[in-house]
């Protein structure tokens, strides 16, 4: 829609457009709105700096007229500060968009912000000389831009910063003398490092009021939950009802709900809250904007994109809906009840438990059979068992907490994309996965079993740097060995052992060279329960396509190169 249909319809057809809209086309609409004071003022917090954080300097500071004071010390508190530091060029930009917005915004935010953020910021950007007589001398004021407003402190700043910060200090001194005094005193005699480790802490507690604890302390909900510790977890008694003079002043997070075009289980169950009544919806809906908010805040608050805390948003709502579908096996009415009585960030952690329990299962293949090597153990597998471990067993390094990573799903059907991981989304994609991680676990034991020295001998290998076994190499190379009947024997076939098998194991027709169905059968049943059969039958199909499609052309009579066999494992390549 164009802004002029835009502008052309009423206020009630404005508002369904608006909301409905990304937070940067609603920026660009706003202009256009009838009543803009309105539409800003019903947005949190972080959808107006989501809303405005890519909009021209001169558009920013128009939406900020409009803004309250909450939202005007929230965004300060995301465009000031990288990590821990109060950065200059963040703090003199937002006093520039103060004073563009107009003077009783800067007055207003002046008001409410901690004395300590305001004396940090002005200490990154000026220098403040009191001198014990009347005036300066030339040696304390150097060639540094200056001005005075009470022949009392003189204030040195840079060129390019000179007309900004005087407007400011222009308005802190006709606003209140006693705060003027106060501020060039601070930055006269506060400890830098002080002044800016309290002001960090002052906007840590703000940060947490909004659901956006420091990361150490949001990190918490990935933390694993046992079934124990779930049942003695206390209830929910009850939703908080806000008053609706905190509802005006917080309205709550609305962009939970605006990403949620993908169904989940999640969403099949609050609709069941719809007919009842409004506070219980809402109670709900707030739970999940917090919970999204420590998502966000697990790697350090970033607004540095929709896209970021969309990720976010999205992560909450993967693994509350893992979680529910765990905790309720996926019947809607024990969902209702799970949600009615359990705090959505206990349903996240047991969505976060299922998959660290997947992850432990995967680790104890490394463990066991690979003596914790994740860089052998990944070597050894094909795909596509190589990426659904990858995304088990990430590369470790020293900067990153390994229980914080997340295991990620393989997705085969990302075709267009650098790669094939995703985040979890439900129980179906739990079970495909582990599905996998069995198949590889049955496979290392019977292999162990069977072929005691096999893993000593892929050891070996990898010491002399010729890496050539693979998961189904060694399995296609084990029944290569079944047929030719020498399951005793273990390592590479020669070529001989090779021509041998393209006799007796192909079957020939109108559409090509098979193996023969006796001998898979046989070997199935030879080593296999009923069970594991079904169970392994996907696994061992892929490794007897994979043979039929190395070896159904070559021909036995004719030399065979052993370089260009990589399935079974030939020796003298």
């Amino acid at each position: 829609m164009n802004h002029e249909e835009f502008e052309s319809l009423n206020p009630e057809e404005q508002a369904k457009v608006f909301y409905q809209c990304s937070f940067q086309e609603r920026g660009e609409l706003l202009p256009y709105c009838h009543a803009p004071e309105l539409f800003v003022r019903s947005l949190s917090p972080e959808e107006l700096y989501l809303m405005t954080r890519e909009l021209d300097p001169e558009e920013r500071s128009e939406i900020f007229r409009y803004a309250n004071v909450i939202q005007l010390v929230f965004i300060s508190d995301i465009d000031c500060w990288k990590k821990d530091r109060l950065i200059a060029d963040g703090f003199i930009d937002w006093l520039k968009a103060l004073l563009e917005a107009d003077n009783e915004r800067l007055i207003r935010w002046l008001d409410e912000i901690d004395f300590e953020a305001v004396v940090a910021g002005f200490k990154k950007i000026i220098r403040v000389i009191k001198p014990e007589w009347e005036y300066p001398s030339d040696e304390l004021l150097e060639d540094e831009p200056y001005f005075t407003l009470d022949d009392r402190y003189f204030i040195l700043v840079k060129e390019e910063n000179l007309e900004t910060v005087k407007q400011a200090v222009e308005k802190i001194y006709e606003h209140h003398r006693g705060r003027y005094a106060a501020l060039l005193e601070g930055v006269l005699n506060e400890l830098d490092d002080e002044i800016e480790e309290e002001a960090y802490r002052r906007r840590e507690v703000r940060l947490a009021e909004r659901g956006f604890p420091d990361p150490e302390t949001a990190r918490h909900i990935y933390f694993p939950i046992s079934k124990e510790q779930f049942e003695k977890f206390p209830l929910k008694n009850a939703f908080r009802v806000q008053s609706p003079e905190k509802t005006d002043s917080l309205p709550v997070t609305h962009y939970p709900i605006l990403w949620s075009q993908e169904r989940l289980f999640l969403d099949e169950v609050m609709r069941l809250f719809q007919e009842g009544p409004d506070q219980v919806l809402e109670g709900l809906q707030e739970e999940l904007m917090w919970l999204s908010n420590k998502v966000i805040a697990c790697e350090g608050i970033d607004f540095s994109s929709e896209e970021r805390v969309r990720r976010g948003v999205v992560r909450a709502r993967y693994l509350v809906n893992i979680g529910l579908e765990e905790l309720s096996g996926c019947d809607l009415i024990q969902a209702r009840n799970v949600l009615t009585t359990r705090w959505l960030e206990i349903v996240f952690r047991c969505g976060v438990s299922c998959l660290y329990d997947l992850r432990n299962e995967a680790s104890e293949i490394l463990q066991i059979y690979w003596k914790g090597s994740l860089e052998h153990f990944l070597d050894f597998l094909d795909p596509p068992y190589r990426a659904v471990f990858e995304g088990f067993l990430p590369a470790r390094n020293a900067k990153s907490k390994v229980s914080f990573l997340l295991p990620v799903f393989y997705d085969e059907s990302l075709k267009n994309e650098d790669h094939f991981s995703r985040d979890f989304r439900n129980r179906q994609d739990i079970e495909k996965t582990h599905r996998a991680v069995r198949e590889v676990k049955k496979i290392h034991r019977f292999l162990s079993e069977n072929f005691p020295n096999i893993f000593h001998l892929i050891n070996l290998e990898r010491e002399r740097k010729e890496v050539s076994y693979t998961l189904f190499s060694l399995s296609g190379t084990v029944f290569v060995r079944f047929v030719l009947q020498e399951t005793s024997r273990d390592g590479y076939l020669s070529c001989e052992d090779l021509r041998r098998f393209l006799e007796r194991g192909f079957r020939k027709n109108d559409s090509g060279k098979w193996l023969n169905e006796k001998d898979k059968d046989e070997f199935l049943s030879h080593f296999f329960s009923a069970e594991e059969r079904d169970f392994l039958r996907p696994f061992w199909n892929a490794v007897f396509h994979r043979l039929e499609d190395e070896l159904g052309r070559l021909d036995s009579k004719r030399k065979i190169d052993p370089r260009f066999v990589f399935l079974p494992l030939v020796e003298s390549r």
